[in-house]
């Protein structure tokens, strides 16, 4: 019988994620503080980097309600998605 590529591919990329979280978990661990700050200042460049480019767009400017509405119709989708990739990753 032949073996399924899908399923090898599928085996060597575990391998490999599982192999790298281990590596990268002694890194993370060794080094929370440095790691914190990382993520906090990437966190902060982004948000006011986004909040930069939201303020030129004059729509969002003149009607800040639609630019919420915005935002929470993404939190539903997103959070709509994450329920839809759990249950088929199960």
């Amino acid at each position: 019988m032949i073996p399924d590529p899908i399923e090898q591919i599928e085996r060597y990329t575990k391998g490999a994620n599982d192999y790298m979280g281990q590596k990268s978990h002694g890194v993370v661990v060794r080094y929370p503080l440095l790691f914190s700050f990382l993520i906090i200042l990437g966190s902060i460049a982004t948000l006011k980097g986004l909040e930069s480019v939201i303020v030129q767009i004059p729509i969002f400017v003149e009607h800040p309600s639609l630019l919420f509405v915005l935002g929470v119709i993404t939190l539903l989708f997103t959070g709509s998605l994450y329920k839809i990739l759990q249950k088929t990753s199960n």
